[in-house]
């Protein structure tokens, strides 16, 4: 069935396609030369003609013009609302500019993905070429191994275009890795492997040339993930004035408004509804997305996630078991402010986001943060296993050997290979049986090298060395990265708490302040004038205020949480964890405010 599906698919593709051709062939190769496509196509790895490409988005646009167009002629027969007909026309002239756009820009996005990608992995990739060179690997062979690393993604990727060209259109390998190369939108890896193959041809020291500009890339990505963090300090800066200080002032002006207007408004509980349920949450989602591109991961984690199924339910089930409790989703009637009620109902909501978090932040506990303290002992591994290497034991003995020694959280793992490779088992399926449930990348990928040495050098020490080096070193370049995004956590917290405390005293102190101003007393259904401004001071208004600005502030809370995670470990799955803490402290605070402001407040029923 999924073989059928996938044929009916490539058949309705290249029916597609010929349709294409056969419509916009002549202006598709006019249209891929003016904007020079090929180029663009070979940077972004995508294999299709340049003409065909052109020719596909001029049809896709001119499928875009009919459909819309049509669509405005039967708007205008079928209706006589302008706003509609307003809204057709304005999709119609801006759809067909979009994707002409999209189209044209499309493999240059993709090229800057390429880029990005290869990249990230290239610090490991030097380091494995050049414990490979150690262990006398030659360049074919070097990415015929690299192409069953699943762990490389964007690496394995070229590794097989290399090798298509080499199995199918007969090209030497070092022909390939050059043409590979040169089209490459990754300066790095363009400039690495230029000069790598450039070492080869003329005879040069190749290990000497891979020491060297491995030091390099591990220096230049020290500089690159220090630009990171500044550029992360920017975002965070452009977040707290945002996100703290704008949901600051539209707050107080969503309750001022609320207190002028008689019916509230936009500007009363409708506004703080609409900022903080929609417009706070996208841009949240914003900054999570723009955080992403700067501090990319290499670690695909989706357990917590998959706990988000239970959480979520059982959340909603929270609250409203909660709220149905406290008499309803909507204030009881009473005689004054119900402070309790938005104090009570604060605190359920809290318990329901508090709900949603625990199970993601609970795995990512158990199993990632923990996991990624096996980093750091991996050097202290093999700087040893090279030691006793040079004593003259063998690999699967040093490895044995090794095992009785303490290496912290990586004891567990070193202890299950060598009780496989005691048993005769190969060392890859030891080490694939002993790694097995952990995803810590660092981990997988420094097993798979010492795997490949073992295997084409016999375990070298000078292999093993290299690689003790290099994995210290990146292990210290991820540990400075986190020290220096450290001071950024902060601020999540400290804008979330100050929303809350602000939201609530704001309407306290306004409230007491035209109590104090005499103009409550005798306000006929809560109504009141106060320099020529009517008030709607009546207790059910005032409840509704702090209700709303008491929910916003909790659900702030808990989205800038995610965001200080995504700080902190580069991965949304450890902001459920700050998530959590900072929807616990925001809820006390806010309930402590809400008990003190319960006496202020609770004259309000009183005059009325």
């Amino acid at each position: 069935m999924a073989v059928s599906r996938q044929a009916a698919r490539m058949g309705a593709t290249g029916v597609t396609d010929a349709i294409a051709l056969a419509l916009f062939g002549d202006l598709g190769e006019r249209l891929a030369r003016s904007f020079k496509l090929h180029e663009s196509l070979r940077r972004a790895g995508m294999n299709v003609h340049p003409r065909l490409y052109a020719a596909k988005l001029l049809f896709n646009l001119f499928v875009t013009v009919f459909v819309l167009g049509t669509a405005t002629f039967f708007t205008f027969i079928f209706t006589s609302n302008v706003v509609v007909r307003l809204v057709m026309v304005l999709i119609t002239l801006m759809a067909p500019g979009i994707v002409f756009a999209w189209g044209l820009y499309y493999p240059e996005a993709k090229a800057q993905e390429r880029a990005s990608k290869t990249d990230l992995e290239f610090p490991f990739f030097a380091a494995y070429m050049t414990a490979m060179a150690y262990g006398g690997v030659s360049p074919e062979k070097l990415v015929e191994r690299l192409t069953n690393i699943r762990l490389f993604k964007a690496l394995r990727e070229e590794a097989l275009r290399i090798m298509r060209d080499v199995k199918v259109f007969g090209q030497n390998i070092l022909s390939a890795l050059e043409r590979n190369a040169l089209w490459h939108p990754s300066r790095l890896y363009r400039d690495f492997m230029l000069g790598y193959l450039t070492t080869i041809r003329t005879g040069g020291d190749v290990l000497h040339y891979l020491e060297i500009r491995t030091q390099e890339v591990f220096q230049n990505r020290m500089e690159d993930l220090k630009n990171r963090a500044e550029r992360v300090g920017f975002i965070v800066e452009a977040y707290a004035a945002v996100a703290v200080l704008g949901t600051l002032s539209l707050y107080i002006f969503f309750i001022i408004s609320g207190l002028i207007s008689a019916k509230g408004g936009l500007g009363g509980t409708a506004g703080i509804i609409l900022y903080s349920f929609v417009v706070l949450p996208l841009l949240v989602v914003m900054i999570i997305m723009m955080l992403s591109s700067l501090l990319p991961s290499q670690e695909n984690i989706t357990e917590p996630y998959a706990y988000l199924f239970v959480t979520v339910p059982l959340a909603v089930l929270v609250f409203l078991a909660g709220a149905s409790l406290l008499g309803g989703l909507h204030p009881p009637p009473g005689k004054g402010v119900n402070v309790g009620y938005v104090r009570n109902i604060t605190l359920v909501a809290a318990a329901a986001l508090i709900t949603v978090s625990v199970g993601p932040a609970a795995v990512y506990l158990s199993k990632v943060r923990k996991e990624r303290a096996i980093s750091r002992s991996l050097a202290n591994f093999f700087r040893d296993l090279s030691e006793v290497r040079r004593t003259g034991l063998s690999p699967e003995k040093s490895i044995i050997m090794l095992s009785e020694r303490d290496y912290g959280p990586l004891t567990p793992i070193i202890k299950r290979i060598a009780g496989a490779l005691s048993l005769g088992l190969h060392v890859e399926k030891a080490v694939r049986n002993a790694i097995r449930g952990y995803r810590n990348w660092v981990l997988r990928v420094t097993m798979r090298f010492l795997v490949d040495a073992m295997e084409v050098g016999g375990g070298n020490p000078h292999t093993l060395d290299s690689l003790a080096r290099y994995i210290s070193t990146l292990v210290d370049i991820e540990d400075q990265l986190r020290k220096r995004l450290r001071a950024y956590v902060l601020m999540p917290y400290f804008g979330a708490i100050m929303v809350a405390v602000t939201s609530v005293l704001t309407v306290s102190m306004l409230v007491t302040a035209v109590s104090k101003a005499g103009v409550i007393g005798g306000a006929a259904g809560g109504m009141a004038a106060l320099g020529g401004l009517r008030l709607n001071i009546s207790p059910e208004n005032i409840t509704n205020l702090l209700l709303i600005a008491s929910l916003a502030s909790v659900f702030n809370a808990w989205l800038s949480g995610l965001v200080a995670g995504k700080i902190q470990d580069q991965s949304l799955a450890s902001g459920f964890l700050h998530a959590a803490i900072l929807t616990v402290i925001t809820a006390a605070v806010l309930a402590l405010l809400l008990t003190g402001s319960g006496g202020a407040l609770a004259h309000i029923g009183a005059a009325k």
